[in-house]
């Protein structure tokens, strides 16, 4: 059975589906039409124990499908948050859940930077600022209500132009043809922030252990540590900022693979020697393990001389990639700053706001 018609089957009442838009970790997105309310609306649809069809999504059960909710309406009101209008949830907990969100739009961020790859239209660097500046604005609001994201990526950031009717279930234009999707309005684009699956509230220094793992996951989060904060979210938009840059559409640090090897990818370029990483101090809280994953552990005994000198000839792994006719000096001084592996360094969304980079001309 396919995902559209296993959502048919088991449709909340009063929702009819239009489109499928995306699935994530624990749940997949649908355009639907509200019969009640006659508006357009997001449906996400959460796997629960009654799930069936060879669905290959993460089980959500109510205490999950409740700290979601408890998490979207603790940031109702921000602007670039994707706004929850009402969920939907089984008696019994044998079937799936859903919640239902406001409708953004057609185009996550990933399918944005894949179109313009394909199109040959690299991010400039005064685009990569404004989106990043957004971007930036919305999870350091969400950090003020002392949410954490902790699953932040492409695919959760929706795009909205402005272009779309949100009041007619089968758009038409002047001949009665559907209208199809087109270009976006790109000055006008919005950039509103999803996928709130895993999120919670940060309790103190130790959380809540975080398993899954992705091409934006910070460094102490592929080690397994708990001793983590809202930067966790600032390194994901670090890589974001990465692959806007880059303009190839796929993730800098990916695609998504093994833990080791995403953590090889990540340390190659921002920590060769995994120096940084080991001066934190909650280094010494992870695991025998994972300590014996982490790459950059040269045991080599060269002359200090040889190494500083091979040092200096190749420089900076992050700056090789995004040399100076890419990114400013004050362009790269945000993305080191976001992309530090020490957490207890790494730029918080209001520190990466105040820089030079998003207050010069």
């Amino acid at each position: 059975m396919t995902s559209a018609a296993a959502f048919e089957r088991r449709r909340p009442p009063g929702y009819e589906p239009l489109a499928r838009l995306g699935a994530g970790m624990n749940g997949e997105v649908f355009k639907a039409w509200d019969t009640k309310e006659n508006r357009i609306v997001a449906v996400k649809r959460l796997s629960g124990t009654g799930t069936t069809g060879g669905d290959d999504l993460i089980f959500s059960g109510l205490q999950e499908v409740w700290r979601e909710c408890r998490c979207l309406r603790t940031c109702d009101g921000i602007p670039s948050v994707m706004k929850l209008l009402d969920k939907v949830v089984p008696k019994v907990n044998s079937d799936d859940s859903f919640l239902i969100m406001e409708y953004a739009g057609r185009l996550n961020l990933r399918g944005y930077m894949q179109r313009r790859a394909h199109r040959h239209r690299r991010f400039s660097e005064a685009e990569v600022c404004r989106i990043m500046k957004e971007l930036l604005e919305g999870v350091s609001s969400v950090h003020s209500t002392g949410i954490m994201h902790l699953d932040i990526r492409p695919e959760n950031v929706i795009l909205d132009d402005g272009t779309e009717d949100r009041t007619e279930r089968r758009p038409k234009n002047k001949k009665g043809a559907m209208i199809q999707d087109g270009e976006l309005k790109e000055d006008d684009i919005v950039y509103k922030i999803g996928g709130f699956g895993i999120s919670r509230k940060e309790r103190g220094p130790k959380q809540p252990e975080v398993t899954i793992a992705t091409a934006y996951s910070a460094p102490e989060l592929l080690l397994h540590s708990c001793e983590y904060d809202e930067r966790v979210d600032t390194w994901g938009l670090g890589c974001i900022m990465a692959d806007l840059l880059s303009g190839t559409g796929m993730p800098t640090f990916g695609p998504d693979d093994s833990e080791e090897k995403i953590m090889s990818k990540v340390f190659c370029v921002v920590d060769p020697k995994s120096k940084k990483i080991k001066d934190w101090a909650g280094y010494s809280g992870i695991a025998p393990e994972w300590k014996s994953k982490v790459p950059g552990q040269n045991k080599s005994k060269l002359p200090r001389i040889a190494a500083g000198l091979k040092t200096k000839l190749l420089g900076d792994p992050l700056r090789r990639r995004f040399p100076l006719w890419r990114l400013s000096s004050a362009g790269f001084e945000v993305l080191i700053g976001l992309l530090e592996s020490n957490p207890a360094k790494r730029l918080t969304a209001a520190e990466a706001l105040e820089k030079p980079w998003f207050h010069q001309d």
